[in-house]
């Protein structure tokens, strides 16, 4: 806030995005900013009345007249085509400041990105982290839990939070609520999800074949944390005589990306420090959207801690690979700026020779320096084994620094 560049706020339907616009504009409220001064219009809830850039620029310039410094502050805004011409406009005045909330990446390609380049800065703003779930639900005495043990309150145990945190996932307003059950949950959770398929998928590209997007969705939640190229993809749904071409699968996966319903994380060979174009894995915007299209089952376990961890990586600004070294997988390479990682993910060690040497043997195989986790939930297992160190996964998701 009061820095020179149009703020932008992007992310997953119902993520917070439009919560944090409006404590924005009540900070600036209860700074000294008059209310008049601050113009807030939800583009997605006024779209039938300001729906061409002509009148949105009218409305903003009726609010706005010849005052001195005025606040704009725009609510999903990739509803409104042609918005980045007005919005530069507005911004080129120098005498207002503009934060805006989108759903969709591709707000920053193409045109808006040569237009406004150098003039924004991007937030992305990710569903509740774990940290932040039991900050979230810490006031819900009877908050309904789902641990093993069966115990009630999520909010003071950490072994019991961290699983309602894996079964219930992050969406903020699914945790306002006393004692829902499960199904309840992973029925709004499914509503979300068939709004952001319907308005941000399907709508903004023309996709008609529902049938066709239902199935690939369905086969990349069922393979979070496995290896696949479209073409893959393709050739699975031959197998199962439906015939889908490898350019339609990247088309539909695009879609989803934009969408902010997956994320590519691309495979790194660590030995030949290069990237690797052939198989990638896709992780899910929270997995509580697993459950609630397929079901949950611990057949699924194993990917969705590592969806949560690699969520939790990219939430703290590094990037994240599938690393590679002399043909062993290492599941993530973590990098932010100058700084470097590894982490394998398994649900239990339970000292099985073959897990030990599956997930500490691949980190000791690579050479350098740099730190290395193991990240289970096997709560009580001795910290490290020749300086790779195991991290319960709750502890390992409140670290200060890796």
């Amino acid at each position: 806030m009061g820095a020179p560049f149009i703020k932008i706020l992007t992310g997953i339907r119902r993520s917070g995005k439009s919560t944090i616009l409006e404590m924005i504009r009540d900070e600036l409220l209860a700074s000294g900013v008059k209310g008049e001064d601050v113009v807030y219009l939800n583009l997605e809830l006024e779209s039938d009345t300001i729906n061409t850039v002509r009148k949105f620029s009218n409305t903003v310039k009726s609010r706005i007249g010849g005052k001195e410094k005025t606040y704009l502050l725009l609510d999903e805004v990739q509803n409104l085509p042609g918005w980045e011409r007005a919005v530069n406009t507005f911004f080129a005045g120098k005498r207002t400041e503009i934060f805006i909330t989108g759903s969709n990446s591709k707000l920053l390609a193409s045109e808006f990105a040569t237009l406004l380049s150098g003039r924004y800065v991007q937030f992305t703003v990710r569903t509740l982290s774990f940290a932040e779930y039991r900050a979230f639900v810490q006031g819900f005495a009877s908050f309904a839990g789902f641990a093993p043990n069966g115990e009630k309150d999520g909010s003071r145990d950490i072994d019991t939070c961290i699983w309602n945190y894996i079964r219930l996932g992050g969406f903020p307003a699914i945790h306002y609520f006393q004692d829902m059950n499960s199904n309840t949950i992973y029925k709004a959770v499914s509503d979300i999800f068939s709004t952001v398929v319907l308005k941000d998928v399907m709508q903004r590209n023309n996709i008609r074949n529902t049938d066709m997007l239902e199935r690939l969705v369905r086969f990349l939640f069922d393979n979070v944390g496995r290896l696949f190229s479209a073409r893959s993809i393709s050739d699975y749904f031959k197998n199962q005589k439906r015939k889908v071409s490898v350019d339609t699968v990247l088309e539909y996966i695009s879609a989803l990306e934009a969408a902010y319903i997956i994320e590519k994380a691309q495979r790194f060979d660590i030995k030949g420090k290069k990237l690797l174009n052939v198989q990638e894995k896709y992780y899910i915007a929270d997995v509580s959207f697993i459950h609630a299209i397929l079901g949950y089952s611990d057949d699924r376990l194993a990917g969705v801690l590592e969806n949560i961890v690699y969520t939790e990586l990219r939430r703290r600004g590094y990037e994240v690979f599938v690393g590679e070294y002399e043909k062993f997988e290492i599941d993530f390479v973590c990098t932010r700026r100058s700084e470097r990682l590894y982490v394998q993910v398994t649900y239990m060690i339970n000292n099985d020779p073959k897990i030990i040497e599956r997930e500490f043997g691949n980190l000791l195989k690579i050479p350098d320096q740099y730190p290395k986790y193991v990240v289970s939930l096997e709560k009580n297992r001795s910290a490290s084994v020749e300086g790779v160190k195991h991290v319960y996964l709750p502890d390992f998701l409140l670290m200060d620094e890796y």
